[in-house]
């Protein structure tokens, strides 16, 4: 589990909600290793789901989507990325 600050949202779309008090499960990022992201946001996508950011390859060396649950956490779905250098 990672627990962000809230300045860490500064420039997500859950700032303004998060510095308005609108939802308190902003900033509980909770994160599932080992699934396709691709998949889950399709899935998501179909039941209706809030896709925050869609299927992305972060510098960090992941690909992850970013679906709100009803209660306004944030899952973080991911896999590790290939090493430029092949290692």
């Amino acid at each position: 589990m990672m627990l962000h600050a809230d300045h860490t949202y500064d420039k997500h779309p859950w700032y303004g909600p998060l510095t308005r008090g609108e939802r308190r499960g902003l900033g509980a990022e909770l994160r599932v290793f080992g699934l396709d992201p691709d998949a889950v946001e399709q899935r998501a996508r179909a039941r209706g789901a809030k896709v925050v950011q869609p299927a992305t390859t972060k510098g960090h060396g992941w690909r992850e989507v970013m679906v709100e649950d009803p209660d306004g956490y944030l899952w973080a779905v991911g896999v590790p990325t290939p090493s430029p250098r092949g290692s």
